[in-house]
């Protein structure tokens, strides 16, 4: 799909990719260059006090927990001090 550079340097995405990709007006794209291509990924912003469940670090743990829930690893209790008194045995 071959576009113009236009005024301000700007060019239009053709909206059968913006369809395919799910876009829509204010979305955010990251553009890198690689091998003299141009790549515009898709991007979406997390509030600074919520990057932590981001990073690959928690996405880990969190792929670890479900693993655990997965093979039954779960304790049930009915308040916060049976849930204590669980961990420490």
């Amino acid at each position: 799909m071959l576009r113009k550079l236009g005024k301000s340097n700007q060019i239009a995405i053709p909206k059968e990719i913006i369809t395919i990709l799910g876009l829509k007006t204010d979305d955010y794209l990251d553009i890198s260059i690689d091998n003299n291509r141009i790549i515009l990924e898709p991007k979406v912003l997390v509030p600074k006090e919520q990057a932590y469940f981001f990073t690959k670090e928690w996405q880990v743990d969190e792929q670890d927990a479900e693993k655990d829930i997965r093979k039954g690893y779960v304790t049930k209790t009915k308040t916060i001090d049976e849930l204590f008194l669980e961990m420490d045995k």
